[in-house]
């Protein structure tokens, strides 16, 4: 079985002159084709896994920018190569009619973060697949694309060869960057915090361990913990007492159950420990909560 993704792209005054070719793995797909733009053409891109441009022409009339249906004739110019986190959306514009050359590599991510960890150091690879990133070519990456090309419109060796060779694409495109980049905040992609409040919402508002929210994006503990409180503001454990909370006053609100019941249901250890969390988020008790929405209410 192929690697299993989903993968939306929307373009105008874009035209396909030479049909894709395609080789699809277990953990990756790479693509190739040749295209030709008019002035004015845009598109907009997402994947739900992470992704590896690279183009073989220059591509500086272009400009791009993070989100769907954006205004990126005002964005960056598009470099050679760029590599997109999974679940980012990009948009592009181009300023003039262009013909251009184009590979995409789709990789697994748990899979491509295994085999960079011991090259790169797992921190580095925690800030690599939270950003998009962005760097110029280099003689390496040229030969490495023709490379990749070649054995993607005919396969003369086998996947792991494949594989390894898509690895290495994406150290020589993308550590100089890193190696230059100073420690940043980093943040989640909003794909990873819709992934963090379903597995949430999935767990009946129950809390979650650190460990098992890291996982659950792809990410060690402890640069999870430093990039989820620079994107809420909020330490993981504070955001999920916030979310309890909330869920608790939909039931306050909304049913019947006792307050006993409300703390069982969300997976709190006793109604003692419920009402104290509770407090600490609302500044009112559960039972005085419900009253003052009644009294609020009329009823």
């Amino acid at each position: 079985m192929g690697l299993l993704q989903n993968f939306e792209g929307k373009t105008e005054g874009i035209e396909v002159t030479v049909p894709a070719r395609w080789r699809c793995c277990a953990r990756m797909l790479g693509i190739h084709w040749e295209a030709r733009s008019d002035v004015g053409a845009h598109g907009s891109y997402w994947s739900d896994v992470p992704r590896l441009m690279i183009f073989l022409d220059d591509m500086s009339c272009v400009r791009i920018s993070e989100g769907h249906d954006t205004a990126a004739r005002s964005g960056q110019s598009l470099s050679t190569a760029l590599f997109v986190p999974a679940g980012q959306s990009l948009s592009s514009y181009f300023s003039k009619t262009h013909e251009f050359r184009h590979l995409d590599l789709h990789f697994e991510a748990a899979w491509l973060r295994q085999l960079l960890t011991p090259s790169l150091g797992e921190h580095v690879v925690d800030d690599m697949f939270s950003r998009t990133i962005s760097t110029e070519g280099s003689p390496q990456v040229e030969a490495l694309a023709h490379l990749l090309m070649s054995e993607i419109s005919d396969p003369a060796h086998d996947e792991f060869y494949f594989e390894s060779l898509s690895c290495a694409m994406v150290i020589a495109a993308l550590s100089p960057a890193l190696s230059k980049a100073k420690p940043s905040a980093g943040r989640l992609t909003a794909h990873q915090m819709r992934k963090l409040r379903q597995g949430f919402d999935q767990r009946g508002g129950q809390r979650m361990s650190i460990s098992e929210m890291a996982q659950l994006v792809g990410l060690s503990e402890s640069w999870f913990s430093h990039v989820f409180k620079s994107t809420t503001g909020l330490t993981p454990v504070r955001w999920q007492k916030n979310r309890r909370v909330s869920n608790a006053q939909r039931l306050l609100r909304e049913t019947d159950l006792s307050v006993a019941d409300v703390a069982a249901r969300l997976g709190f250890s006793d109604q003692s420990h419920f009402t104290k969390v509770f407090r600490d988020v609302s500044g009112h008790t559960p039972a005085s909560w419900r009253r003052l929405l009644n009294d609020r209410e009329g009823v």
